[in-house]
């Protein structure tokens, strides 16, 4: 009975662990860090592979003449 309780604790640090890395790869990569957070507190261990193979989006600055 006493295993349930710490595997509940492990696999609750793991999604929190999972919202931050998922959250800061995402601005990284100029990605909508809330849903990465979201997912990486959904399914973490996908998340947080899926997310390592990611390629950043291009934010292009616009020149005012």
């Amino acid at each position: 009975m006493e295993d349930r309780g710490v595997l509940a604790i492990v696999f609750l640090c793991l999604r929190v662990l999972g919202i931050f890395v998922c959250a800061s790869k995402a601005k990284e990569l100029n990605r909508n860090q809330v849903g990465w957070g979201i997912f990486g507190f959904a399914m973490p261990i996908i998340a947080m592979v899926w997310i390592q193979f990611m390629k950043p989006v291009i934010k292009w600055e616009e020149k005012s003449e």
